[in-house]
């Protein structure tokens, strides 16, 4: 008997960029982030990130060549804070801020080849974004927990983000009021932002071109065909909520029945058929 197919064969490399080595800033914008329980949050998010590049995380993300593995896959490199923020935000704003941090020094101007600078923005619940089929943590239409892209900064370089909002209470039943969604009510915001996170962490390092590196028509990216399938991950004391990520490698050995994992016990195989 022939094995079984793989469930997600069209998830494929499409020649595009790779983030092989993350060099990750934090930035949080907002006004709320000065008060003391806000600014507790940014450390938490801070070390969440950190131990999530030393995980076995980071050991599924070895087959599509993003790093070698836990504590071998990149590495944070530093947070700011940004307190003018415009209350609703399109990408063309969020352009905007991320460029006038790089002019002022607070962010690097990323290299025109092997670019592995990565930008994780965290806004405050004060504010929303809205772009054309894109709204997050506005009163009505809300259609997504958080989104990466890349712009070209005024030296001609791509810059590579993702953003998560507030993910308040507030927000979740703006998105979700029927409670099916990807996060739900008895989640605490913190692990709402953990959980979204990893995968728009995932998502921009295998794809931060979307629809250049890896993806599949039918199957998206590798963090929206696990959506909302949470797990955690634990580095050293700590215990941080996460979302499972798509293994191919797994999917197809498995024959389609195994596909969405949390973490490998040990950097997985880079894949000969992607980046070289």
């Amino acid at each position: 008997m022939a094995p079984a197919a793989a469930a997600h064969p069209d998830f494929i490399y499409n020649g595009g960029p790779v983030i092989r080595s993350p060099q990750v800033y934090t930035s949080f914008w907002g006004s709320q982030w000065t008060d003391v329980a806000h600014a507790a949050r940014a450390g938490r998010l801070n070390q969440f990130v950190q131990d999530l590049l030393n995980s076995g995380y980071m050991n599924v993300l070895s087959q599509y060549g993003v790093g070698s593995g836990a504590g071998a896959a990149g590495r944070f490199v530093k947070a700011g804070f940004v307190t003018s923020v415009s209350s609703q935000l399109d990408e063309a704003g969020i352009a905007k801020v991320i460029q006038s941090s790089i002019n002022g020094g607070d962010l690097p101007e990323p290299p025109a080849t092997n670019n592995n600078i990565v930008m994780l923005i965290y806004l405050d619940e004060t504010i929303a974004v809205n772009e054309p089929g894109l709204r997050m943590c506005e009163p009505t239409s809300d259609n997504a927990f958080g989104f990466h892209s890349d712009f070209t900064t005024s030296s001609g370089n791509s810059l590579y983000y993702a953003v998560m909002p507030g993910l308040d209470d507030t927000c979740i039943q703006n998105t979700c009021p029927n409670g099916t969604c990807s996060l739900q009510m008895n989640q605490t915001q913190e692990e709402r932002l953990t959980q979204v996170t990893s995968h728009e962490f995932a998502e921009m390092c295998t794809d931060p071109k979307f629809q250049a590196g890896w993806y599949g028509p039918t199957s998206d990216e590798n963090g929206d065909i696990c959506n909302g399938e949470a797990a955690t991950i634990t580095v050293g004391a700590k215990t941080w909520n996460v979302q499972r990520q798509y293994s191919k490698t797994d999917d197809e050995t498995s024959g389609g029945v195994t596909f969405c994992i949390v973490e490998a016990a040990s950097p997985m195989t880079k894949r000969s058929d992607g980046p070289s």
